[in-house]
């Protein structure tokens, strides 16, 4: 199972029902494994902005973890304003920021920006996936944190480290957090 393959059943699992966004080649191994599952709907917006705010608007109206995704470069920078909007809100929302393929990070490759640095400020959580081995363990918290903190997780995952393997037998397992009763 690939890392994007095993990101779409997790969020599958914990009841995601659709992923808002704007493709593009370093998102494809996620919008493949969205198609091959189809268990989650793609829902393709004009702009990644749009897709950040609609996926604020889902989160609100439910009170679930909505997901949007934006693809390297200019599709992060256009998640920001959405994605402002949601952390101010406070609504639970997982932003997936692909970046460009690994081995070019820091050389001034095409559309680099540094999405880990740029979604700092408008997240509770911010990381970026680098190993197959951090796949279960990072987007469990980003998940996790996104519900209890009622703000954005981002994770920024190279659109070449999607495609990456996961380890044998890495189960795929999902309990909601509890919420407290009281909240500050």
């Amino acid at each position: 199972m690939k890392i994007a393959q095993y990101m779409v059943k997790l969020l599958s699992e914990a009841g995601v029902k659709r992923i808002w966004g704007v493709t593009g080649d370093s998102l494809n191994g996620i919008s493949d494994s969205l198609r091959a599952d189809g268990m989650i709907e793609w829902i393709g917006t004009r702009h990644e902005e749009v897709a950040a705010f609609a996926a604020g608007a889902e989160a609100e109206l439910t009170g679930e973890l909505a997901v949007c995704a934006g693809s390297c470069g200019p599709g992060n920078m256009h998640l920001i304003n959405g994605l402002y909007n949601c952390y101010r809100n406070k609504v639970p929302v997982l932003a997936i920021a692909s970046d460009i393929p690994s081995s070019e990070i820091g050389t001034h490759y095409f559309q680099e920006t540094d999405p880990t640095r740029l979604f700092k400020e408008c997240s509770v959580f911010c990381e970026k996936l680098t190993t197959p081995e951090q796949m279960p363990q990072l987007m469990e918290t980003a998940m996790r944190q996104a519900i209890l903190k009622r703000g954005v997780s981002v994770i920024v995952v190279p659109g070449d480290v999607a495609l990456l393997d996961m380890p044998k037998n890495t189960a795929i397992k999902w309990q909601r957090p509890t919420l407290p009763l009281t909240m500050p």
